[in-house]
Parts: structure tokens; C-alpha cells; sequence
């Protein structure tokens, strides 16, 4: 009887087993036994969490998930930490698959050992009728004067040559590029502001448009591979756990490019793409609108160039070149009129703005048009000096500062000899920060690596990947690791209206998330710049795993 009862007790226990199995939920995947930080308003951390259609279906402890809901992909992540897809808040993926294709002359400690790299790559390239190469910053070299062409074009006397800095504002090219696009030091219609010439000949150096005009003619990708670059590109990003990024300026050909991937399904990471402001781009990008994964709302325009190449707008002079307060990109009546044009077709506005001028003057017409507080979502780019006076503009015309914390630490060691005391009022995110209560933040790849890793670490630790300066640099305004996550995260989608579909893990957004093998909320400082994604997915489907 005991044997009997036993027995009745087993087949009641293994119904009632089977029967909330059958009760549970099916799901797309489930991923479980995790350290998953949520990014959510209370930056909650959780366990595991379902997968649904795209979407994270409930966000919870490894019971809980696991107790309500079954699926035949488990991911068990071992413990490892789990984030909100990465989002980079200001990149170039085309000049990132371009770069691929040029030769790399990042962290050259002289024009010597550029050129060397430059004859290594054509070695590698015999059947190049012009070389590209990218990268090369004056100021890691005991001269830091920029370069004149001289030795550039000795070396290579029959091929044009055009080497881009590694602020993407300025270039270096041998006489056979200047001869290649028929340049003349007479011509009266050239900008001389963009164009250094000494002893009346060019010295190689040409400068903003004139450096775009070069960098066109002289560009590996061209139409019929604008797609496999740009598909390259979004290789590197899942490789580093971007699942978004902000494309910071399009051209109308990269812009159908991008398009068409998506159509076909070949594009998978999620772009908010700036048009520049070009006639083409005007007359055919003339209303905000998605595609897919495309976002189309915002329009990329510039007040300067940059602090390296003394291109970025100052209100006072430069302190190592008296006389010279930088150059504006285009006039600022003409970026009053770009504004006008965009503001009347519904499309928010992304400035590039060094300077400290560069960033008032963006602000002030902003604020024509703004009038005051605003859910528009204009944005000043870099926002890289601002002026004690200009900061609270920022809060007064919601105008969001979007940051590139690694530029800091590139800049660091020699930018105040660019500014002197104005330095106080350069890379200050933290202020910014409390402007709106929130800030977004990104690479500036291929200009600084893509690794968001990096950006992570600029902004908490204010170092280099030397771990120097020892104490930090200027570290009143470093951000905190939270912080500094929800800026790459919940923040970044924030920047582009998409806070409520993307940039955390909860419930009914996109099951976009990141897996690194070194926690980077507790690891100490000198592990966090080798931390290594592990796997990336969007919208619950694998892009990248080791």
C-alpha cells in the first residue's frame, strides 16, 4: 500500500511538473546566471532576462526567467557582465571603412616614420595610381610644427599622395597631388587661410575645405564599393559592442549606400544618420524620415575645425600663434541660413564646435530660433571649450553637448599651449553634464578608435592608455562610472529621441546587448583598457562573438 501510495504521489508530482512546463511561456531566447546592468532609471542589476520577438519579454533574477519562460537558445553568460547594446553618439562609418584601405599613421612619432609606413602600404599596393594614408599628429613629434612636403615629395615624386591628420581638418600632400588637382599659388580664388604657403610655394599643408576638396579627390572608397566599405565598417563596430551609432555626416551617395544595405537586409546596425548641408542633400533629403534601421531627422553642419591644426575658433588668440584666432567652416550667415532651412523642414541640427567662439556663436543662433526651453533636441557637437559665459546656454535652449571623453586625453599634453589659462574651459563634461542632467557620448571614430571601451575610461579615469598623467587630468570634471555608462548607453539613444525603444534592458525595448569578459564596473583601473566584448546582438540575434 505504501509502495502504491508512493507511486501515486510520483505521477501526481511529475503531471503537475509537466503540466508548468507547458504553462510557461516560449520565447526567441533566454539569457540567464549573468551580472546584467540594466541601465534602467534606477540602474538596477539583474540575473537574466527572455528575449521576444526582438524585444526583451521581462527582465528578472535566473529563477524567476527561467521559472516563467522556456526557449530552445539558453545563453548561460557564467557571471559575466551584461550591458545595453553600446551606442555611439558621433562616428563616420564611411571614413572608417575608407581608412581600412589607407595606410595607418596613428601614433607616428615623426614625419620620418610616417613616410615609411606611406612606402610600406604602396609595397603592399603596386597597383594604386594614388595613395591615401591617415592619422598623423604633429604634436606626438619633436617638431611639432606642421609639416611642409618637402621630404613627402622626394620620396614619392610620380605618384600623388595625400595624407589626411588625425582630426580629419587638415592634409599633408606631395607636388604630385597639388599638381593633380591643378592647384595654383596665384590663383586669387583659392582661401588663403586654408591654404599655407611659404617662399611662394604650397607647403603641402591645406586646410578645412581645401582639406575636404583633397580628401574627395583622393578617397579609396569610390561609388561602386561605397557598400562593402561601409559593411566593413559595421564589422568593426559589432567587434567592439556598438549596436547603434550616430553617422555624423553624409553625403548624398553614402547616404543611398547606407539605404540600400538596409533594404536588403545587409546592414544590421542601427544608424541615425546626418546628411550634410550640400545642394543635393537639400533638394532630395527635404523631410526628416526612418527606413528600417536608417533614422533620417538631423542635419550635420560646422563652426570650425579643429584645436590640433589651430583650426578650431577661438575668442581670443591662440597663445602659441599670436594673431590668429582659427577659421570658421563657412561664414555665419551662411550657418544662419542652414539653420533657418532646417528648423523650417522639421530636421534637428548636429554643429561641430571646437572653439570657444565656435561654441557661442552656434549657441546664440540656436537660441534665435530656439526662444528657450525646447524638446527639439538640437545638439552641439565636441562642445570642446566653452566659455564660463556661454555653459548655461546649454540648459536655457535644452541644447544637448555631445562628447568625445578620448579626445581629452589625446589632447591634453599639448593643448595648453593652444589655450594657456582658457584650458580650464576645455573637455569639462561633468559641468555639462549638470547643465541638462544628462550627456551622450561617443569615439569620433576613425579619428580616435572605435573601441567605446576607451571612451569609458577617458571619461572616468582622464588618462591616456599610459595610465598618464598619474592623477588624472583636470579630474573636477570626470564623470562617474555610472555615468559614463548611461552616456553610451540610455543617454546616446537619448540624444536621438530613441530612449524608449533603445539603451537599457527592460521590457519592450530592443533586445540589443553586450557581453565583455572584465566587468568594467569594478574592475580596477588598469584592467579596464583591455576589457574585450565577447558578443554583441541586436534585436536578440547574434552579430559578433568570440
Amino acid at each position: 500500500m505504501k509502495t502504491l501510495n508512493n507511486i501515486v504521489a510520483s505521477l501526481v508530482f511529475l503531471g503537475a511538473f509537466l503540466q508548468s512546463c507547458n504553462m510557461k511561456q516560449n520565447v526567441d531566447l533566454i539569457g540567464y546566471n549573468g551580472v546584467v546592468y540594466t541601465v534602467d532609471s534606477a540602474f538596477s542589476i539583474a540575473e537574466a532576462f527572455a528575449v521576444k520577438d526582438g524585444k526583451f519579454a521581462a527582465v528578472g533574477t535566473t529563477a524567476d526567467i527561467t521559472g516563467k519562460y522556456q526557449s530552445s537558445q539558453m545563453i548561460d553568460f557564467k557571471g559575466s557582465p551584461v550591458y545595453p547594446g553600446f551606442i555611439d553618439a558621433h562616428c563616420h562609418l564611411l571614413e572608417l571603412g575608407q581608412n581600412l584601405l589607407s595606410a595607418d599613421l596613428k601614433g607616428c612619432l615623426s614625419l620620418e616614420e610616417a613616410i615609411g609606413r606611406v612606402k610600406a602600404f604602396r609595397a603592399a599596393h603596386p597597383d594604386l595610381k594614388m595613395i591615401s594614408g591617415a592619422g598623423w599628429d604633429q604634436n606626438l613629434w619633436k617638431n611639432k610644427s606642421l609639416p611642409d612636403n618637402v621630404l613627402l615629395s622626394d620620396t614619392f615624386k610620380d605618384i600623388p599622395v595625400c595624407l589626411t591628420r588625425i582630426d580629419g581638418h587638415a592634409v599633408l600632400a606631395n607636388e604630385a597631388a597639388i599638381r593633380f588637382l591643378g592647384l595654383r599659388v596665384q590663383d586669387e580664388s583659392l582661401d588663403s587661410t586654408e591654404c599655407i604657403v611659404r617662399a611662394g610655394r604650397f607647403t603641402g599643408i591645406f586646410m578645412e575645405n581645401m582639406a575636404v576638396r583633397f580628401k574627395t579627390e583622393f578617397s579609396p572608397v569610390v561609388a561602386d564599393n561605397l557598400e562593402s566599405s561601409l559593411l566593413e565598417a559595421q564589422q568593426e563596430c559589432f567587434r567592439y559592442g556598438l549596436t547603434s551609432v550616430c553617422d555624423a555626416e553624409e553625403e548624398y551617395a553614402t547616404l543611398q549606400a547606407l539605404l540600400n544595405l538596409s533594404k536588403k537586409d545587409s546592414l544590421r546596425l542601427k544608424v541615425d544618420a546626418w546628411p550634410l548641408p550640400t545642394p543635393e542633400n537639400f533638394e532630395k533629403v527635404d523631410r526628416p524620415f526612418v527606413f528600417k534601421n536608417i533614422k533620417v531627422d538631423t542635419y550635420k553642419l560646422y563652426r570650425d575645425g579643429a584645436l590640433g591644426s589651430r583650426g578650431s575658433l577661438l575668442k581670443q588668440d591662440y597663445s602659441d600663434m599670436p594673431g590668429l584666432k582659427g577659421l570658421e567652416f563657412y561664414p555665419l550667415d551662411t550657418f544662419r541660413r542652414y539653420c533657418r532651412w532646417c528648423y523650417d523642414h522639421g530636421f534637428r541640427v548636429a554643429t561641430h564646435c571646437i572653439g570657444d567662439e565656435a561654441n557661442a556663436s552656434a549657441l546664440d543662433v540656436y537660441a534665435e530660433l530656439l526662444k528657450g526651453k525646447n524638446d527639439l533636441g538640437w545638439r552641439i557637437e565636441h562642445a570642446q571649450i566653452v566659455a564660463d559665459e556661454d555653459i548655461d546656454k546649454f540648459r536655457r535652449y535644452s541644447v544637448i553637448p555631445s562628447v568625445q571623453p578620448t579626445h581629452c586625453t589625446s589632447d591634453m599634453f599639448w593643448a595648453k599651449d593652444r589655450l594657456g589659462s582658457r584650458l580650464r574651459t576645455g573637455y569639462r563634461y561633468k559641468e555639462l553634464l549638470d547643465e541638462l542632467g544628462w550627456l551622450p557620448s561617443g569615439t569620433d571614430f576613425p579619428i580616435e578608435s572605435v573601441n567605446p571601451v576607451y571612451t569609458f575610461f577617458a571619461a572616468v579615469f582622464r588618462k591616456n592608455l599610459d595610465f598618464l598623467p598619474e592623477d588624472g587630468f583636470q579630474m573636477e570634471n570626470a564623470l562617474s562610472r555610472t555615468e559614463a555608462l548611461r552616456s553610451m548607453t540610455i543617454w546616446a539613444a537619448k540624444s536621438t529621441k530613441e530612449d524608449s525603444s533603445k539603451g537599457s534592458i527592460e521590457a519592450g525595448k530592443a533586445a540589443d546587448f553586450v557581453t565583455t569578459d572584465t566587468d568594467l564596473m569594478t574592475a580596477s583601473e588598469k584592467q579596464v583598457p583591455g576589457t574585450r566584448v565577447t558578443g554583441t546582438w541586436i534585436n536578440g540575434i547574434s552579430v559578433y562573438g568570440l
